[in-house]
C-alpha cells in the first residue's frame, strides 16, 4: 500500500468510527479531500471486503432507528440522498412489518396529544404527520382511528 492509499484508508476508518456511512458518502468525502479515483475505489473495495462498509446494513439500521419519527416516504428520500440504490431501498422497506409506519405515526400522535393535554386540532395533526413524511393513507388511518375512538377533545374541525 502506498502512502496515499494509507492516508485514504486512515481517513475512511476515522469517518466510519464516528458513524456508519454509505459507499457513496465515503466516495464523495475522499474525493473532496483530494484522493484519486483509483485510490478511493481501492480503499472502498477493501472496506467492503472487510465488512466495514455495507449499504444494505446501513439502510436497514437507518430505517430501524428513524422509523419511530419519520414516515417511509421521508426515509426513502433520506436514503436516496445518502447514495443508497433505489432497488436496495425498496428491498429494505419491503422487509418491514406492514403496520410499522401506522404504529409509528400513531405513537407520535399520542405523544403529541399527551403534551397538548388532548387539545390538538385534527388538521394540524395531519399537517404534522405530513411534514414527517407519512403517506396520506397512513394519515387518513390515524385520523379515522382518532375520530372513531374520540381521542381528540378538540375535534371542532374533523377534516383530515
Amino acid at each position: 500500500m502506498n502512502k496515499e492509499t494509507k492516508q485514504a484508508m486512515t481517513l475512511a476508518c476515522k469517518l466510519l468510527t464516528a458513524r456508519r456511512r454509505t459507499r457513496r458518502e465515503l466516495e464523495l468525502h475522499l474525493g473532496r479531500k483530494g484522493f484519486s479515483l483509483e485510490v478511493t475505489s481501492l480503499v472502498l473495495e477493501k472496506l467492503e471486503h472487510y465488512g466495514y462498509l455495507d449499504d444494505k446494513t446501513f439502510a436497514r439500521l437507518w430505517v430501524e432507528q428513524r422509523l419511530a419519527k419519520r414516515g417511509l416516504a421521508r426515509l426513502k428520500s433520506e436514503l436516496k440522498a445518502k447514495g443508497v440504490e433505489p432497488e436496495l431501498i425498496s428491498e429494505i422497506i419491503a422487509e418491514l412489518d406492514p403496520d410499522a409506519e401506522y404504529n409509528a405515526a400513531m405513537a407520535l400522535v399520542l405523544k403529541k396529544l399527551q403534551k397538548a393535554a388532548g387539545h390538538y386540532p385534527l388538521p394540524r395533526m395531519a399537517g404534522f404527520l405530513q411534514r414527517r413524511g407519512f403517506s396520506y393513507e397512513i394519515i387518513g388511518r390515524v385520523c379515522r382511528t382518532l375520530t372513531d375512538s374520540r381521542v381528540l377533545l378538540d375535534s371542532t374541525d374533523s377534516r383530515c
